[in-house]
């Protein structure tokens, strides 16, 4: 869900500024993912497992979740210490990039119920 900004009572000015230091900022990383990282604890088949007798789940698991289209989740283990590194970096740098990036949507939004050009050459 995306942080609602309370742009109402700014002056178009403090919009405008906004929206150019926005403009600045907003550069993707080359590591950006939009996924989820998962962490899990299983219980296997074995019928005499600790898993099975104590309760004592096997784990930590750490796997990569990205949903593509309705219906089609990929998914897979990050097996290394490296992969999980580089999951939560590119995950935290789409996710840095995408509230820059819904920020700078919803300050367009407010300055067309303005009636205000959204580009500096209308």
């Amino acid at each position: 869900m995306a942080k609602i900004y309370s742009f109402r009572r700014k002056s178009l000015l403090a919009l405008r500024h906004r929206k150019a230091a926005l403009l600045r900022q907003l550069q993707v990383r080359p590591d950006s993912m939009r996924a989820s990282f998962v962490e899990r604890y299983t219980k296997c088949g074995k019928p005499n497992c600790r898993c099975q007798l104590q309760g004592a789940k096997h784990g930590p698991f750490y796997f990569l979740t990205q949903c593509l289209a309705v219906g089609t989740v990929q998914k897979f283990l990050l097996k290394s210490p490296g992969q999980r590194e580089q999951a939560r970096n590119g995950i935290n740098h789409f996710n840095e990039f995408y509230e820059l990036l819904e920020e700078l949507s919803q300050i367009n939004a407010e300055l067309l119920r303005r009636d205000q050009p959204l580009t500096s050459g209308s």
